[in-house]
């Protein structure tokens, strides 16, 4: 199982900052990511971050729940 959060503004740089990428000030800010062990891929786009956490707990936890994992 796989999950992983994207901030699509910015982008991680080799120095170790972060420089604005070209979709900077268009929303939605963050994309959540979802792959369960049979493959199967989920992605959903979110204006708070916090939001998209969410979704991913509920998500993880809806298919801990049905044996997906």
């Amino acid at each position: 199982m796989s999950i992983r959060l994207e901030d699509r503004w910015y982008r991680p740089r080799p120095s170790g900052d972060c420089a604005r990428s070209s979709r900077y000030g268009q929303q939605p800010r963050f994309r959540a990511h979802f792959t369960n062990l049979t493959g199967q891929r989920r992605s959903k786009a979110f204006h708070s971050r916090r939001d998209a956490e969410r979704w991913l707990v509920k998500t993880e936890v809806a298919h801990l729940l049905k044996g997906d994992a």
